[in-house]
């Protein structure tokens, strides 16, 4: 298990540590907070007969006592409140500073037992139970006193869950009834012997008036579509019945479709003293540019919504993700004149644009008790000092087609200082420069995605330069990589086809003498001049479920390999080539490998102060071919903020040297299994504040 780290571990913990001392000093005199003749509600209990899990008729309790944490079991902020309650005279509760931080930021006042609040819980657990097809459920709740204390029973007795034995589709338009019977036979809301589910009923109208609205049919939305149930109380049974109404006037729904599409844009008005175009046409758009620098064509392919096409709402929504996802707007609206005679909707799209360039300048100082020389040179009696800044600019509109670019600059210099031989000192010296630029819906992507279904298409171009020099060795490396990149909702994946990589690596001779010889040799080939080449693809999902009861999932899985190409050429056209054998290209060997990885994430929350997170991360890298090692930038490495966060970067795993305490080597690996379960819960609301 990981331990949870803290921007202020130790500060965080001295004063968790007082505070929860207190509190429990105090948690006895929690009494003195209850009024007289009330009673404090420790517990809800749920007693159940029937088959629905416990966690779901939890969660339809309305009156729940006090939060607690560590497993639900310590009401801390109880304790405070009380911590900060005066008992003689409770008028004075809020009279000092203190007082008022106990009780209004970090307390919070009992929750007392109301019968009202019991039944209506009681009710909610009914009508949760109806809604899922449990018709003839029972909730009956019992209160049991004890001094200043209460607990409330709540039974529950689900019956018999109703079961669909028939579907029927009764569209007023019969248009219509083949749309409808599809929906029925391609989806799960009404598959025959499954309960009675009413919510799902309520996401099928949801799913028919999208799929409608999306087909041309503006005046479609859910409430066009009813339910009605037909039940057969001695069986259990019901055949549902799915009705479309026709409009609120009683004509029938027609379809829509675009007539004007016009984009308004507010820019600066350093704008206005350009020769950029005011308002011009592009592919039956009218934009309204109001001189800003951009394209008419790179604009109006971000606008899915065309004159003379059907209505579609998917396309409204297309638009507005495009546009705001280029990061050139600060307010983008969608907005429709409908004209319900002709049938048609005008379009006019408001934007705001947001400056074009930013730059930006972080110092930073820093600090570290082992000291960063690369590969953690490291003893118990160093200290490390340096200063790090990182310049960045921004300019969002390049060359007038919305691309996005990034340059950035990353230096920083470090001395150690060595306790026992304070005028040795030890220097390093970092440098990154990174420069990316992306594409938004560039052409190669709109000719092999034209029936893509993601909101977003990018193509990212990037180069980067660093550079690392300390007394164990010199290292620099200039990669470069073209990435496409698809986002869709809940879901993204990137393919990488080429990514070109120059490492040039120069250890100190006397640093590879401190290791035994296998060692030397092992480090001497990772560290090797190096040349990549490899190509990737990657996938990411994840659910976004963040609300207490509901789990979190986010996975990612990620392919690479590298030097087939070359391999494959030299092996076709060279009559004396030799599989045993290290090529060279550019005079660097280029290494071949593949690597597979992935990593899943599961959080569980219990509550908005209680949840638990899983992660696993796993991976392999296997080298063949021109290779029989992975490269040092290629493998695997275990500790840090991002990882095990109770262990230091690189300081976990395989490898062992003469001294382990005093390693100067780097742990790492071809092979990565890493895994954490956190319990996490919040001590002290507003800490920081």
């Amino acid at each position: 298990m990981a331990c949870k780290r803290s921007k202020y571990p130790k500060f965080e913990v001295g004063i968790t540590a007082l505070f929860l001392a207190a509190l429990f000093l105090v948690g006895c005199g929690v009494g003195k907070t209850i009024p007289k003749g009330s009673h404090l509600l420790k517990k809800n209990k749920v007693l159940i007969q029937g088959n629905v899990p416990s966690s779901e008729i939890n969660a339809q309790i309305l009156h729940r006592p006090n939060k607690r944490v560590i497993f639900e079991k310590v009401p801390i902020y109880l304790w405070a409140y009380a911590l900060g309650t005066n008992k003689r005279h409770p008028e004075k509760s809020d009279s000092t500073k203190l007082r008022r931080k106990l009780r209004n930021d970090y307390g919070e006042p009992p929750i007392l037992v109301d019968s009202t609040f019991v039944h209506l819980s009681a009710d909610n657990i009914q009508n949760y139970l109806f809604n899922i097809g449990y018709f003839d459920a029972v909730v009956t709740t019992e209160i049991k006193y004890s001094k200043k204390k209460a607990k409330v029973k709540y039974f529950v007795n689900t019956g018999t869950a109703y079961r669909i034995n028939s579907v029927f589709m009764t569209p007023a338009d019969s248009t219509f009834l083949p749309a409808m019977q599809k929906m029925a036979d391609d989806n799960d809301f009404f598959r025959l012997w499954w309960p009675i589910n009413l919510n799902k009923l309520d996401d099928a109208r949801n799913y028919m008036a999208t799929l409608l609205r999306n087909e041309g049919y503006y005046t479609v939305n859910a409430e066009s579509f009813r339910f009605v149930v037909d039940t057969l109380n001695a069986k259990k049974e019901g055949a549902l019945i799915m009705v479309m109404e026709n409009q609120a006037d009683g004509s029938k729904h027609a379809k829509y479709h675009y007539g004007k599409v016009t984009l308004k844009l507010e820019t600066s008005p350093v704008y206005q003293r350009t020769k950029n175009p005011d308002v011009v046409y592009a592919n039956g758009k009218r934009l309204e540019l109001n001189h800003y620098p951009i394209q008419p064509n790179t604009i109006s392919r971000l606008i899915y919504i065309d004159s003379g096409n059907a209505y579609s709402q998917k396309s409204g929504e297309q638009t507005y993700q495009s546009l705001v996802q280029t990061g050139l707007f600060s307010l983008v609206d969608v907005r429709y004149y409908v004209d319900t005679g002709l049938k048609t909707i005008e379009t006019i799209i408001d934007a705001k644009t947001s400056p074009r360039m930013a730059f930006s300048l972080e110092p930073q100082g820093l600090y570290s008790p082992q000291g960063t020389l690369g590969t953690n040179f490291q003893t118990s009696s160093q200290r490390s000092f340096g200063l790090a800044g990182i310049l960045s600019f921004t300019n969002k509109n390049l060359g007038k087609n919305a691309e996005n670019l990034r340059i950035s600059s990353i230096t920083s210099y470090e001395a150690i200082i060595k306790v026992d031989n304070k005028s040795n000192l030890l220097y390093g010296v970092q440098q990154g420069f990174n420069a990316s630029l992306s594409l938004p819906h560039f052409n190669l992507l709109n000719t092999i995605g034209k029936n893509n279904k993601s909101l977003q298409r990018n193509s990212v171009i990037s180069l980067s330069y660093q550079y690392e020099k300390n007394p164990n060795f010199l290292r620099s490396a200039i990669p470069a990589s073209l990435t496409f990149q698809f986002v869709q909702p809940n879901f993204s994946w990137y393919y990488t086809p080429t990514e070109v990589s120059f490492n040039r690596n120069i250890l100190s001779p006397d640093y590879l003498k401190t290791f035994p010889v296998a060692d030397s040799i092992f480090i001497s080939r990772v560290f090797t001049n190096q040349f990549l080449t490899a190509a990737k693809v990657g996938f990411i999902y994840a659910n976004n479920h963040q609300k207490p009861g509901q789990t979190y999932l986010f996975t990612r899985l990620g392919f690479e390999s590298s030097g087939n190409i070359h391999r494959t050429i030299r092996k076709l056209t060279e009559s004396n080539f030799r599989s045993d054998s290290a090529y060279t290209l550019f005079g660097l060997q280029y290494f071949q490998y593949a690597k597979i990885e992935g990593e899943i994430r599961l959080k569980q929350n219990i509550d908005e102060l209680n949840s638990i997170a899983l992660r696993v991360n796993s991976g392999i890298a296997v080298p063949y071919g021109n290779s029989k090692y992975i490269p040092y930038d290629k493998r695997y490495f275990i500790g840090g903020s991002n990882s095990l966060r109770a262990w230091r970067p690189r300081r976990l795993g395989p490898g062992t040297t003469t001294d382990a305490s005093n390693s100067l080597i780097d742990r790492s690996g071809e092979f990565l299994l890493e895994g954490n379960l956190e319990y996490r819960f919040t001590v002290i609301k507003h800490l920081m504040e």
